[in-house]
């Protein structure tokens, strides 16, 4: 009697995996194939956690940031970013080390803007806290507004808005600008 139930049990097993099996494979629409040219562009949003982006230029980096999220809107052609901890190279070999809340790159381009409880760290000194920067490659230039800080040598400077390169040697300070010699 146990071994017919047995025997039941293990029957009925296999029909059910059996039945899921052809379900999976059988079941549904078949793939559609389609070619290019026919009238049908790719428009693809991506979204990744914890990733690594970085430019280069000539086999140089330029900047490597790591992020918490990355969202690519492939429309925009503009990588939305989160969680944003980084460096940023500049052509005389220092860096500056950098974080912000949040922050957007051209996929085609290698300039970029960041916001939210920005600090950047130069390697030879100097420091810099903004609730918005934008980054301009070429020039090697950083714009930055809301709440503008700045700590280079003994000097702090701060304002509602400011233009600095990114060495932090000549700066350009707008609305409520101040320059004190030692502080924090």
């Amino acid at each position: 009697m146990k071994d017919k139930k047995v025997i039941l049990s293990v029957l009925a097993g296999l029909v059910v995996a059996g039945a899921v099996i052809a379900w999976l494979l059988l079941g549904g629409d078949k793939p559609v194939s389609i070619k290019p040219g026919d009238g049908v562009t790719a428009q693809i949003n991506a979204s990744l956690k914890n990733s690594v982006l970085q430019r280069e230029k000539d086999g140089k980096k330029l900047w490597v940031f790591t992020v918490e999220e990355v969202v690519n809107d492939k429309a925009k052609n503009t990588a939305y970013l989160k969680g944003i901890k980084g460096k940023i190279y500049r052509a005389d070999g220092s860096f500056l080390d950098i974080s912000a809340d949040k922050g957007s790159a051209g996929m085609k381009s290698n300039d970029f803007s960041l916001e939210g409880n920005i600090k950047a760290i130069l390697n030879t000194g100097g420091e810099l806290y903004a609730d918005k920067i934008t980054w301009n490659q070429d020039k090697e230039l950083i714009t930055a507004t809301g709440n503008f800080k700045m700590h280079k040598d003994d000097y702090t400077a701060t304002a509602d808005s400011a233009e600095t390169t990114s060495a932090f040697k000549h700066i350009k300070l707008k609305g409520n600008a101040k320059v004190e010699k030692g502080g924090e």
